[in-house]
């Protein structure tokens, strides 16, 4: 019996393992909205994203940003954010208007539905290198200094 129940939990929990991006996948265009609203698509022109789903990852990529803007300004790097995991009275109210106070772009996923495939660790920024649309590296941040030196 136990052995049923321990196979019945692997196949529930598997395809949720399945759906997220590893290294070698082909990573599809991600079609979202920037904190002004307007449509902003990831797509094969971008070789690195970085990716948060919590408010530190997204502190240790805003650090990051904030030092060195350059980095962003060079066309080929996206930040995407997941707030799909705030109330929706603090997104509106209190971090989207922290995002536009940004000097660079932030694609925002609202719903949580475009960036669930993209992988994430808790509490860590994701940095996601692509070559053409191809994933080619996946790197995890504890600190805006680490990856800083990723992005250099």
């Amino acid at each position: 019996m136990k052995a049923i129940i321990l196979i019945l939990c692997s196949l529930l929990i598997t395809p949720a393992w399945a759906n997220t991006y590893v290294v070698g996948d082909q990573m599809e265009t991600l079609k979202l909205q920037d904190q002004y609203e307007a449509d902003y698509a990831i797509d094969s022109s971008i070789q690195q994203v970085l990716f948060s789903r919590s408010m530190d990852g997204g502190t240790i990529i805003q650090t990051a940003l904030d030092e060195q803007p350059e980095l962003y300004n060079e066309g080929d790097l996206a930040y995407v954010a997941d707030v799909s995991g705030m109330p929706s009275l603090i997104a509106r109210f209190v971090a989207i208007p922290q995002f536009k106070k940004f000097s660079y772009r932030v694609a925002l996923d609202r719903d949580g539905e475009i960036t669930k495939a993209l992988p994430t660790q808790e509490d860590q920024a994701t940095l996601i290198q692509i070559s053409d649309n191809k994933i080619t590296r996946i790197s995890y941040f504890y600190s805006a200094e680490s990856l800083l030196e990723a992005l250099k």
